[in-house]
């Protein structure tokens, strides 16, 4: 007699995790302002984890746009210091819609255009060439790039000469307490 088991289907089902941690509610993407530079300034965005933020923040994709028609490039840093006029962005927003209310990241998106001030400490991880009136987009991390609290994920925008130049800088993440 055969076993009731063997009469039941198995389904598999691979649920990744962006689409799961936006389920929950603590996937974010964010925007920054329009930022400009060139003329011997930089532009610069990120995330930065507040030390108090009790989460771990994973990086999964960034864009970055080239409203120029001058290519520069784009140098990925890991808790390098911020400069020190930065914005926060008011463009940030869980990727989950449906929950009401609406779920607030502890990580805080930054940016400044016209900075002086390159990277200072932190690692430069690797640089991308934007193209002209382009958008580049990375691969997905999937979360490997992890962010613990009182550390940054930045993007530098280095132009190549003195032409001015406008872009701007898109980030998802995902945040899961720093002690999990």
């Amino acid at each position: 007699m055969p076993n009731e088991m063997d009469k039941q289907t198995i389904e598999v089902v691979n649920v990744t995790s962006p689409a799961l941690n936006s389920r929950r509610g603590k996937y974010f993407i964010g925007k920054t302002g329009l930022l400009n530079f060139g003329g011997g300034y930089y532009a610069w965005g990120g995330i930065v984890n507040p030390a108090d933020s009790g989460v771990n923040v994973y990086i999964d994709i960034f864009t970055i746009t080239n409203l120029s028609n001058q290519n520069f490039i784009s140098e990925i840093w890991l808790n390098a210091v911020p400069p020190r006029n930065v914005a926060v962005s008011s463009h940030v927003t869980p990727t989950n819609q449906a929950i009401s209310p609406s779920p607030h990241p502890k990580a805080i998106l930054k940016y400044a255009g016209y900075s002086a001030e390159p990277m200072a400490k932190g690692v430069n991880i690797f640089d991308r060439i934007v193209a002209q009136n382009s958008t580049l987009v990375s691969d997905s991390h999937n979360g490997s790039i992890i962010i613990g609290p009182g550390d940054s994920f930045s993007i530098l925008l280095r132009p190549p000469g003195y032409q001015y130049i406008s872009g701007t800088i898109v980030l998802t993440w995902w945040e899961e307490a720093a002690n999990a």
